[in-house]
């Protein structure tokens, strides 16, 4: 399997060396110089430097015919652009995304992207399946002891705690 991952830093980074095993060919792309070093340093996969947006970038890093394209910028409409054009003029069959806001999510599989996936969305479900836990599991015991301990299990690696403030229409 040919992947192409567009934009990202550190999910980029992991991605490369998660996909590495499993891969026949991976391609980063990236408009930041300094960060098209670093990924060259540690991963033996092409790197190229420029726009992932514009369709001749990708032509260049020799993307056509891949089979999946990731495009993980921090803009919704450069991912939605990227899939498209790798859809569209390079026959690149499985278009994955992230996307800032939850509500792009539909629209985005709407246009043809294979999938379109919302870390807010994807956290907002985790907070709600441990609250329900939570209050499932320790009738009784407080509900902010119960959460701080479902949460804990569900992946965190230390206890809630800090310095929490309210803010309200009105205060300065």
């Amino acid at each position: 399997m040919k992947v192409v991952i567009v934009g990202g830093r550190s999910r980029a980074d992991y991605l490369m060396g998660a996909l590495a095993d499993v891969a026949d060919k991976i391609v980063a792309v990236n408009n930041d110089r300094a960060f098209c070093e670093y990924l060259s340093s540690r991963h033996d996969e092409d790197v190229v430097w420029g726009d992932g947006t514009k369709r001749v970038v990708l032509e260049d890093a020799g993307v056509s015919g891949f089979d999946v394209v990731v495009a993980l910028t921090a803009c919704d409409a450069d991912n939605l652009a990227i899939c498209q054009v790798a859809k569209r003029f390079l026959g690149i069959r499985y278009q994955l995304c992230i996307v800032a806001n939850p509500e792009n999510v539909r629209a985005f599989r709407r246009l043809g992207v294979t999938a379109a996936i919302s870390g807010t969305a994807t956290l907002a479900q985790a907070i709600r399946d441990a609250m329900a836990e939570a209050r499932e599991s320790a009738p009784g015991a407080g509900e902010g002891a119960a959460l701080e301990r479902s949460l804990a299990d569900a992946g965190s690696t230390g206890s809630l705690r800090g310095s929490w403030h309210l803010l309200r229409k009105g205060r300065a």
